[in-house]
């Protein structure tokens, strides 16, 4: 099969905001887990006096600093299940809707 024939497809307004919205949100969540990982590289390249030699609840700063990468990937990964169910589906059922519309209107 042709480009050609999924151009009409992919100019759906259906397809084209399911594009959007799905790039909005993995837009998003990347930039929050490459900032996240930068402050992790930081802060363990430029601080690691004060993240060894400081406690907070009796835990060395380093250990909290590791167990927030860990929770935030957790975090970051429970947003995109969400977004996904509240804001991508609805999206894609439309879109689905369009392309089988205009499907059927290939046949008729």
């Amino acid at each position: 099969m042709s480009t050609r024939a999924w151009l009409p497809i992919l100019m759906l307004p259906e397809f084209i905001e399911l594009r959007r919205r799905r790039r909005t949100v993995t837009t998003a969540l990347g930039l929050v887990a490459i900032t996240m990982f930068g402050g992790f590289l930081v802060g363990f390249a430029y601080f690691p006096a004060l993240l060894g030699e400081n406690e907070l609840l009796g835990i060395p700063l380093s250990l909290w600093v590791v167990f927030s990468q860990f929770a935030g990937t957790w975090v970051l990964v429970y947003a995109y299940f969400r977004l996904s169910r509240t804001y991508i589906e609805p999206a894609a059922a439309a879109a689905i809707q369009a392309i089988e519309d205009h499907a059927q209107e290939k046949v008729a």
